[in-house]
């Protein structure tokens, strides 16, 4: 068990730490060393866009225009309460926002990542995959399925030739999302 011992210069007493002359320091977020400096500029910009009320903060309702806009429709409920709830209550101020988009933004592969997983399925050798084989991939592999509908608005953003969906296009694509 720890004593407290008395300071002998002011006659305070003082719980002794593990280390002489170090403090405990709460953990901070590192999020402004996970996103490149445009990329904050580039946040810190829509966040302000977002921020009518000039509060500092951003409510569920605008966090729900923003999305709208970038998904080109209104995102579920259950989005919303998942976002919302990473945020423990708290006000959705800036810090906290680019702590959530930070998130989104560090769990994708850059582009060229992207583009060398897609040139496995680049038969041709032509910079493209067959679009039947890729909705098969996307739907039945991989840890993060997703739908029919989900791919159907994929190929509608870039139009399948032939068969054959432009995978550098697609790589930008889900590298942007």
């Amino acid at each position: 068990m720890a004593s407290i011992r008395p300071n002998r210069s002011t006659g305070q007493t003082k719980k002794p730490t593990n280390k002489p002359g170090s403090a405990k320091k709460r953990p901070t977020s590192n999020v402004f060393s996970v996103l490149e400096q445009h990329q904050v500029a580039e946040l810190r910009e829509l966040f302000n866009l977002l921020d009518t009320s000039h509060a500092g903060v951003v409510g569920r309702e605008e966090l729900r225009d923003m999305l709208t806009v970038w998904y080109e429709r209104a995102p579920t409920e259950q989005l919303l309460d998942e976002l919302m709830a990473e945020a423990r209550g708290l006000p959705l101020n800036f810090t906290l926002f680019l702590t959530l988009f930070a998130q989104k933004l560090r769990d994708t592969d850059p582009p060229d990542v992207l583009q060398n997983a897609f040139r496995c399925f680049d038969s041709n050798g032509d910079g493209t995959v067959d679009a039947e084989e890729l909705r098969l991939w996307l739907t039945t592999k991989g840890d993060q399925r997703l739908t029919d509908e989900q791919v159907d608005e994929i190929f509608c953003q870039l139009v399948p030739e032939n068969g054959r969906v432009k995978y550098d296009a697609l790589a930008n694509l889900f590298h942007d999302c």
